[in-house]
């Protein structure tokens, strides 16, 4: 019949995600989730968990019981030795950072 599944959900989410409000503050969890995903790897090359958790879950401070129901994987994290002290960024950081740039320059509808 000619019709494509994915290109239509494709146009749908873009047409949602153009329509989304740019402050974070605004936003929903799921435009946050994906706008933060996208700015942590471009920062450092890969995802820091400690602030993916604050900024989505917890909308970077405004969401004191996100915050709060971060508490008991935080600490399940910590006393496994898995919740990093500190972040370096990846030696592709330069590379990654290029590229999201590239797409963004080149898709006008793609977030900031």
């Amino acid at each position: 019949m000619g019709v494509n599944p994915m290109d239509q959900i494709s146009k749908i989410k873009q047409k949602i995600l153009a329509q989304a409000p740019k402050d974070s503050s605004q936003a929903s969890r799921s435009v946050r989730h994906r706008q933060t995903l996208v700015e942590l790897v471009k920062e450092g090359g890969w995802i820091d968990e400690r602030k993916f958790g604050v900024q989505v879950v917890g909308n970077s401070f405004r969401d004191w019981q996100g915050l709060l129901s971060l508490g008991p994987l935080g600490l399940r994290m910590l006393a496994k030795g898995k919740f990093p002290l500190f972040f370096e960024a990846s030696e592709g950081t330069k590379e990654v950072r290029s590229l999201i740039n590239a797409v963004r320059s080149h898709d006008p509808k793609s977030e900031s």
